[in-house]
């Protein structure tokens, strides 16, 4: 099943925001009909460890209109490569500089509703300084243990998309970096 089974008929884009809405009419199975999404910029979330802990953010989100526990990540800016934007994340969101960075490949988070694609990464860090906030996060750090994040996530009290791939991705590598 290699072959596009879609004809894009016509194609209209909005921009709303920092979104792109893409109203499409396609074929399909012979028929002609609307295929809406969200088109988005790529993005990066880090899975980063300090000292053995696994760092943390607790951020309001709007959306949803609660505090959420998640990984820090953020946009790729144009003409920058995703471990460069894993480190700037890290950096802004944290104050962490990444002693080492691991790729852990990218996801797709709903690719029925967006193309929004994001690249993980794992990072050990070192040293903290300031963190350097867009005008519109308002967030707190935390530095917890494994089994705590394990329970967070078995708990339900952690459900950032992108941290849960990353953990994911991070608990089927082979070799264990972080101790």
């Amino acid at each position: 099943m290699s072959v596009n089974p879609f004809e894009t008929i016509k194609s209209e884009k909005r921009n709303e925001g920092r979104f792109t809405i893409v109203s499409d009419q396609v074929r399909v199975n012979g028929k002609i009909c609307p295929y809406d999404y969200l088109e988005m910029k790529e993005g990066v979330c880090i899975l980063p460890f300090h000292q053995g802990k696994v760092i943390i953010l607790k951020e309001y989100r709007y959306p949803i209109r609660s505090w959420q526990r998640e990984l820090p990540g953020g946009l790729i800016d144009p003409g920058e490569e995703p471990a460069e934007a894993a480190r700037r994340e890290l950096l802004e969101e944290t104050g962490y500089h990444a002693k080492t960075l691991i790729p852990l490949g990218a996801f797709y988070p709903s690719f029925g509703s967006t193309n929004e694609k994001i690249y993980l990464f794992e990072a050990v860090c070192e040293e903290q300084t300031e963190t350097d906030l867009d005008e519109a996060e308002v967030l707190g750090l935390e530095e917890i243990s494994v089994p705590e994040l394990e329970r967070m996530i078995a708990s339900g009290e952690f459900m950032h998309g992108a941290g849960l791939a990353a953990w994911a991705k991070h608990c089927c590598r082979k070799e264990e970096i972080v101790k």
